[in-house]
């Protein structure tokens, strides 16, 4: 049985990594792309899971940007951006808004963290308007294959399956759902990890990454991604002192490909509209 971690402690990672969130974050600008290049936004938006804010300045239909995130730390990241949206500090599972006040729902690998998510696609069915569109990217089962390849804790992400089962037919109608993988290469296995650590968690190996390579400690705490702490599928390498890091830096090299070394998500990508 998983431990859910609390949205306290969610909120406080985020929070601690916003000053840093665009350092690390290649995965979420790849995913925005793809998904917004399929979105027309128009009325009243609601980005959940909004982090430093997304740029809608190019749809003209739009009245107001709501960005609501759990982080209030990311939240002011994106007022300093993006003075003109209104933020909203709260949950996904529990939107702080009144129902079908919304004309669109857009949210970029934020929703994996929820530990209910049936739940918090309820809310989303609560909150948009009959005929409103709802765009989102979520990661999915099988990411971070490479990490689990070296032994390292990998969060238990959901199925897919498992998600659009969320979307009943008599709230919903999808226009578009697919699993796309997305790859994101790095120049070392430290700048690796630490892009996963700087957007709020990270991969835990039974000790600290950078005190084997650098002699400075940070939390080798993982938070898993759907709210839970991460699953281990196999037992977990102690890193003892700097040998033991060059080993598992050796291992990792094993996977370098031409670009760097690399570290890929399955996301899955919905489109849908709300039944009237």
């Amino acid at each position: 049985m998983k431990e859910a971690i609390g949205a306290d402690k969610i909120a406080r990672q985020f929070s601690q990594a916003a000053k840093h969130y665009q350092e690390h974050d290649k995965v979420q600008r790849l995913s925005a792309q793809r998904l917004r290049a399929k979105v027309a936004p128009v009325g009243h938006l609601l980005d959940i899971g909004c982090g430093p804010g997304t740029d809608f300045s190019a749809a003209p239909g739009l009245n107001e940007v709501l960005g609501l995130d759990i982080a209030p730390g990311m939240l002011s990241q994106m007022r300093a951006s993006f003075p003109s949206y209104k933020a909203l500090c709260g949950d996904a599972q529990a939107l702080p808004l009144v129902d079908a006040s919304i004309d669109t729902l857009y949210s970029n690998l934020a929703l994996q963290w929820c530990s209910d998510i049936k739940t918090a696609i309820g809310e989303l069915a609560r909150v948009l308007k009959p005929g409103g569109q709802c765009h989102l990217a979520i990661v999915v089962d099988g990411s971070l294959s490479e990490l689990d390849a070296l032994g390292l804790r990998v969060n238990a992400f959901e199925q897919a399956q498992t998600l659009l089962d969320g979307f009943s037919d008599s709230h919903w109608q999808i226009e578009h759902q697919s699993v796309e993988p997305l790859r994101v290469h790095f120049d070392d296995l430290k700048t690796l990890l630490y892009s996963i650590k700087g957007v709020g968690a990270s991969a835990a190996m039974g000790s600290d990454v950078s005190q084997g390579s650098d002699g400075n400690q940070d939390s080798d705490e993982t938070l898993g991604s759907n709210g839970t702490e991460g699953s281990v599928s196999k037992p977990l390498p102690r890193l003892r002192g700097r040998q033991d890091w060059l080993a598992l830096c050796e291992r990792a090299e094993a996977q370098r490909q031409p670009e760097g070394l690399p570290l890929t998500y399955q996301i899955l990508f919905i489109h849908a509209s709300r039944r009237g």
